[in-house]
């Protein structure tokens, strides 16, 4: 990441001057944001995931 931009400095200074509770609720509401505009990864991919290696596991382990 490269030097800070007078904007990035203003938003630092302004979120140090929030209180915890703040700056959990920006964080929720910056989370709830990019899940609307699809910018989180699916909560199944994990499970799809897990179930094509096992898959895949039990393909391995059959073959004699």
């Amino acid at each position: 990441m490269g030097k800070p931009t007078l904007v990035d400095e203003e938003t630092i200074r302004r979120n140090l001057r929030k209180t915890p509770e703040e700056r959990l609720d920006t964080l929720v509401a910056s989370l709830r944001e990019a899940e609307k505009l699809g910018l989180l990864p699916e909560r199944e991919d994990r499970k799809k995931k897990e179930e094509r290696l096992n898959c895949s596991i039990r393909k391995l382990l059959s073959k004699p």
